[in-house]
């Protein structure tokens, strides 16, 4: 139950983000974009870190300095749903008190909640439901990309797909542009810490 409670909050964060949808992509403005998100022009890894498919743990992104961090966690070696469930579990606990002692934050609502929708071959659809408040355009990125990092984290998951009630729900890229496209971790690179 907390797992689904978890997922459905980070999908109600996409939604409710106060961004309206629409039915063409429309260009940002560059002084618009928060600076963190235009990124400085240092290539990025063209592959995202994963976790090898025997091992027990999975990498769950939070924040430091507007940027998304990788850190170990230990989840059951069982099924592909099992460990999905862990992930969002982690992803909905936020960091622990060392973690956070150390300057580790989550952009992880509390009212978000994110569930399991479907698992089509290497990609997962999430279900969203929840509440959430207004928030910045910088927040509700790093909230999507804590959630694609961290589930494509598993050597069986490719692509993130979020949903509300059945409907594709748009994500924000950190280039600006909302898509309703299948979302990868290299979507999300230009916001991993270095």
């Amino acid at each position: 139950m907390r797992r689904a409670a978890g997922c459905l909050g980070v999908l109600v964060l996409v939604a409710g983000c106060g961004i309206p949808t629409q039915d063409q992509p429309s260009q940002v403005a560059a002084s618009e974009i928060p600076a963190p998100l235009r990124g400085d022009g240092t290539p990025q890894p063209s592959v995202p870190a994963t976790v090898d498919p025997g091992d027990s743990s999975l990498l769950i992104y939070f924040v430091r300095d507007d940027r998304l961090i990788g850190l170990p966690r230990e989840t059951p070696t069982g099924s592909r749903d099992d460990r999905l469930s862990e992930a969002l579990d982690s992803l909905t606990a936020g960091p622990s008190e060392k973690e956070q002692a150390a300057g580790i934050t989550t952009a992880f609502p509390a009212g978000l909640d994110l569930a399991v929708e479907a698992v089509d071959g290497t990609r997962v659809v999430l279900n969203l439901s929840g509440e959430t408040d207004g928030r910045s355009a910088t927040d509700n990125v790093l909230t999507v990309g804590q959630v694609v990092l961290s589930l494509t984290s598993l050597p069986s998951v490719t692509e993130i797909t979020f949903v509300r009630d059945g409907t594709p729900v748009e994500a924000l890229l950190p280039g600006g542009a909302l898509t309703a496209d299948p979302l990868t971790a290299a979507d999300y690179l230009p916001l991993k810490h270095n």
